[in-house]
C-alpha cells in the first residue's frame, strides 16, 4: 500500500473518531461505514496507526473486536484524552414563550 494511500486511510479512521465523539469504535461499524476503503486498508491502518504512530489500540471484549484511541490519538483526533472530562456545551437558551 503505498504511503499517500495509507496517510488518506488513516485521517479517515481519525475522522470517525472525531465525528463520534468516542474513544472507542467496534471494527465491524468501521468495516461497514467505509467510502470505498477495503477491510483489507482499514486493517493496514489499524496496525500503522497502533504500531508505529501509537495512536490507538486493539483488543477483544466479550467477543466483539474494538479499536481505542491512546492519548496521542486522542490528541490526533482532536479529542480530549481517554478518561478526561468532555468539554461542557453550553444550553441553548430557553424560549420566552
Amino acid at each position: 500500500m503505498n504511503k499517500d494511500r495509507l496517510a488518506r486511510v488513516e485521517e479517515y479512521v481519525l475522522g470517525l473518531f472525531q465525528r463520534s465523539g468516542g474513544t472507542r469504535l467496534l471494527v465491524r461499524e468501521v468495516f461497514a461505514g467505509s467510502p470505498g476503503y477495503a477491510n483489507a486498508d482499514l486493517v493496514r491502518a489499524f496496525e500503522d496507526l497502533e504500531k508505529r504512530r501509537r495512536a490507538l489500540v486493539r483488543h477483544t471484549e466479550e467477543g466483539d473486536d474494538w479499536v481505542s484511541l491512546t492519548p496521542e490519538g486522542a490528541r490526533l483526533a482532536g479529542l480530549p484524552a481517554p478518561g478526561e472530562a468532555l468539554p461542557a456545551h453550553p444550553h441553548p437558551p430557553k424560549s420566552s414563550t
